[in-house]
């Protein structure tokens, strides 16, 4: 659902949150809910933070039960890349997890609260590197076989990640009828089902396979210094239509054209961190 937009980047709040609030209200768990969103918003600011220190920007911010999830145009980066966001987040969560610590042994009054911050981060670090969607490490081995073999992985990884959510399930019936409620399982394994049924391809080949299909796309054109690197024209990159790049020198005279097939070919063959030039000149040698 969205919300407002910042710039060119869309704020969305998940329908979700709506049902958690009361029932963290209900069980009194409201102190449980507290915990879970600082430790999931840490988590998430730490893939966003990665992201943009990368030259990659937030197109949306979506505010989930369990903090704020950032969604990045990650087409351009290189596996080396992708592999440092999306191991940020599970990095920030043991550092979490280690300052609570610390905190418990030097301060009575925090050791006494028992908000479990420390637990909570490292089974946060824990399930996120599950090889499942759409969890940090079904996006490590995603990211990793996505010019080879993606749609099998794609496949396997949504399996997975609908699995782990019905063992979040299947826990919080297992606890529930022990007596002790915990509303965050039964939310968790319903967000992981929901979003692992969700994951799709990226939105290149999404759009390429729309193309071939005889589906028809807008075609937008755009500029950009000779000196700008392929990630930074990912970035501008408009949803919904195809882009078309003017590649110009310091003159503004224009040095060649790309399209968006040209510019993921030159970034899986130069990197991300690759000149628009460079990649003009390997398309004019025939090259990619």
């Amino acid at each position: 659902m969205k919300l407002f937009s910042i710039g060119e980047t869309e704020i969305r709040c998940s329908p979700l949150l709506l049902m958690l609030i009361p029932a963290a209200v209900v069980f009194g768990r409201e102190g449980l809910l507290a915990a879970a969103f600082l430790s999931l918003s840490v988590h998430e600011a730490a893939h966003a933070i990665m992201a943009a220190r990368l030259g990659f920007r937030p197109e949306r911010i979506e505010i989930q039960p369990f903090g704020f999830v950032a969604r990045a145009d990650l087409r351009a980066a290189s596996a080396g890349e992708r592999a440092l966001i999306y191991a940020a987040g599970p990095a920030a969560s043991v550092m979490l997890a280690a300052f609570s610590a610390l905190a418990g042994e030097l301060i009575p009054a925090y050791s006494a609260a028992s908000l479990g911050l420390t637990e909570y981060n490292l089974l946060i670090c824990a399930v996120n590197l599950l090889p499942a969607l759409p969890l940090d490490g079904g996006r490590l081995i995603y990211s990793a076989v996505m010019d080879r073999g993606r749609k099998p992985a794609l496949r396997a990884l949504r399996v997975m990640g609908a699995l782990t959510g019905a063992a979040f399930l299947a826990a919080f019936g297992l606890l529930l009828a022990n007596g002790f409620v915990n509303p965050t399982f039964a939310v968790m394994g319903a967000f992981l089902i929901a979003a692992a049924l969700r994951e799709k391809e990226p939105a290149f080949f999404t759009r390429h396979k729309r193309i071939c299909a005889g589906r028809a796309l807008p075609v937008r054109f755009f500029a950009a210094p000779q000196e700008a690197t392929v990630a930074e024209a990912y970035s501008l990159l408009p949803a919904g239509s195809y882009a078309v790049l003017s590649v110009l020198d310091g003159a503004g005279r224009r040095l060649g054209e790309l399209d968006e097939y040209a510019l993921s070919q030159a970034a899986s063959a130069l990197g991300a961190s690759a000149t628009l030039k460079e990649a003009v000149e390997i398309t004019r040698r025939g090259m990619l």
